[in-house]
């Protein structure tokens, strides 16, 4: 019995052998200064569309294409702002950014944020932050 089980996994062995075959390997290989630009390279993204209902209002989306990470500001007057307004904003955008760059989903990485500041006129102002991951 031994002599059979030693004589299949030998021809087994050898059979894999003889139809493994070598997997082509790139010879690309990027420097350290191509690969550091690619890991801190952010797009800064104005969407054509922004859905935008409040006047005030404006959208930006930072993407970062090497984790396919984004972050979505939704800024507008406080006087004006509305949190299920400013939710409803970038879902749609973030929807519109998923088709347009073939993404198959995205989940949130971090619970959505909301911010007020004064800007450089002193003017005060709400923004309404996203930060989410796509997937492919």
């Amino acid at each position: 019995m031994k002599k059979i089980l030693i004589s299949l996994s030998v021809a087994l062995a050898v059979a894999l052998a003889l139809f493994a075959q070598e997997i082509p390997q790139s010879d690309y290989q990027p420097t350290q200064e191509e690969f550091e630009t690619q890991i801190a390279k952010t797009e800064t993204i104005i969407p054509k569309n922004q859905h935008l209902t409040n006047e005030t209002g404006s959208v930006r989306i930072e993407y970062q294409p090497i984790y396919d990470e984004v972050r979505i500001y939704y800024d507008c007057m406080y006087v004006t702002f509305d949190r299920g307004e400013a939710m409803n904003t970038v879902l749609e955008c973030l929807a519109d950014f998923q088709k347009e760059h073939k993404y198959f989903g995205y989940r949130y990485m971090a619970e959505d944020r909301t911010r007020f500041y004064k800007d450089d006129n002193g003017r005060r102002k709400a923004q309404y932050i996203s930060y989410v991951k796509f997937s492919r």
